[in-house]
């Protein structure tokens, strides 16, 4: 994981809000331990939204605002408590500049970082469920082509492998393909330490553009991975393992 994406994900973090146990956040975090200068961005961060949930929460509720939306009949409110509706307002809207302004980019829903961060929570969280559990890799192709998953090319390295099943997916509504291998190098055997991701490349909004020849590296906490992209899908190689290991199987 580089600097960036972790800043990327921690722009979600919310000081006393967010969980530290969710694997994106944790392996973010994990980050900031040994970079001085992440970890002065992240005090930066965290200081600027305790800040912000702080004004929030100053921010007065207009008397008689429950019975207005509950009633939905035209409300009459005095003067003052129109000065203090505006206020409210006003004061939201200045707020909301300038976190617009504090973060000019914003990780969206569909970013490839994300899909990475998520898939890989899938296999480091815990071993995910099996919808065909075989060491067949013809079978397993054809069960996913019965769910009409099947069409896919695997690198040489993978085809080789051992295959120990497979799982039909969902990230924001889309499918993704996960295919389950055991280098052999696991214990105890028959133990899957490769995970491979297929996903229709027009579900990312930033799909990586390298070829299978040169698929680009990543590492998320323990897992290595190997990202390309391949006529319309997107696939994410990760192996619990060092960059030997993956490599051995591109």
């Amino acid at each position: 994981m580089t600097n960036q994406e972790a800043k990327d994900i921690l722009l979600l973090y919310r000081p006393g809000v967010s969980g530290q146990d969710d694997l994106e956040f944790a392996a973010a975090l994990e980050l900031v331990q040994g970079d001085p200068e992440l970890a002065l961005w992240f005090d930066q961060h965290c200081a600027v939204q305790s800040a912000l949930r702080a004004r929030f929460q100053e921010i007065p509720v207009p008397e008689a605002l429950q019975q207005q939306i509950l009633s939905e009949r035209k409300a009459h409110f005095s003067l003052s408590h129109q000065r203090r509706m505006a206020f409210a307002v006003a004061a939201a809207i200045l707020l909301c500049l300038g976190v617009a302004l504090f973060y000019p980019r914003s990780r969206a829903n569909d970013t490839f970082s994300n899909f990475r961060g998520r898939m890989a929570g899938t296999v480091l969280r815990q071993y995910p469920k099996m919808d065909l559990v075989t060491d067949d890799q013809k079978q397993i192709r054809q069960y996913l082509a019965s769910k009409g998953a099947g069409d896919y090319v695997l690198p040489q390295g993978l085809a080789r492998a051992a295959a120990t099943g497979c799982a039909l997916l969902n990230w924001h509504g889309k499918p993704v393909t996960m295919i389950c291998f055991d280098s052999g190098t696991a214990a105890p055997p028959g133990t899957p330490d490769l995970f491979l991701f297929i996903v229709a490349r027009s579900a990312l909004a930033d799909a990586p553009a390298n070829p299978p020849q040169s698929p680009a590296p990543g590492h998320i906490s323990r897992l290595t991975t190997a990202s390309w992209t391949s006529g319309d899908k997107t696939y994410l190689l990760g192996a619990l393992g060092d960059d030997k290991l993956l490599r051995n199987h591109l």
